[in-house]
């Protein structure tokens, strides 16, 4: 855990931003991608959709927090 923090803090705070930015466009894809006629999103399985929805629901919260960790670095630093 350590050298994951040393490596996030020897980048620079646009390339965090926008490290964060391209994951949240990845997801958001993937998502878009899954969606039907309907709008609705379509799993094999339910547990494949559960595990699925779950992932994508924690890496939009660690992107959004390393763009916030991003600006945060550009704005006060």
């Amino acid at each position: 855990m350590e050298a994951l923090i040393k490596l996030l803090q020897g980048i620079s705070y646009p390339t965090l931003f926008f490290a964060g930015l391209g994951i949240r466009l990845i997801v958001g894809m993937r998502q878009f991608n899954r969606r039907g006629l309907g709008g609705l999103q379509h799993f094999s399985n339910y547990f494949i959709g559960l595990i699925t929805l779950s992932i994508e629901w924690i890496l939009k919260w660690v992107a959004f927090f390393v763009m916030l960790w991003g600006v945060w670095g550009l704005l006060f630093k």
